[in-house]
């Protein structure tokens, strides 16, 4: 039996993941235009930042939740985290295009190993009883998340 504080632990990592996903398929959608002078790109160029990240996370979602099936969703959990944290320090310090499109894209393929992590952790934490309120408060965060970013 999974202990409370241990359950609102993968809640919160859950639903912060979630976000974190979210967030960024929308975040940077204000940026654009500041990329665009900063790194004296494009408006494709541009547009690849948001795009490539959103083809990322779209295409491997199905592909990550087997793996997370198959090998431990709090393994791929914490992989997606590091990958997103590690792509987003290069971000960061990027000074060409074609590295923040690059970057992008990783920050993708981390998403779409956290995405479906973060509901195979509730799915294990709490019994199906449950599991509808934890799912609705990940579920609103997203909403609030993707809303956020712009």
């Amino acid at each position: 039996m999974t202990s409370l504080r241990h359950r609102r632990l993968i809640l919160t990592g859950s639903i912060t993941g979630a976000v974190i996903v979210a967030l960024d398929g929308t975040v940077l959608t204000v940026a654009q235009p500041t990329l665009q002078r900063t790194l004296h790109a494009t408006f494709a160029q541009v547009q690849w930042t948001s795009t490539g990240y959103l083809i990322a996370v779209a295409s491997l979602l199905v592909f990550a939740g087997r793996l997370g099936d198959r090998y431990g969703h709090q393994r791929l959990f914490a992989l997606g985290i590091l990958g997103f944290g590690a792509a987003s320090a290069g971000i960061g310090l990027a000074t060409d295009v074609g590295w923040v499109i690059a970057l992008r894209i990783v920050q993708g393929i981390s998403g779409a190993l956290l995405q479906p992590a973060t509901l195979g952790m509730l799915r294990a934490a709490y019994p199906p009883d449950r599991l509808g309120m934890p799912l609705a408060l990940r579920t609103s965060a997203i909403g609030l998340a993707a809303a956020a970013g712009p």
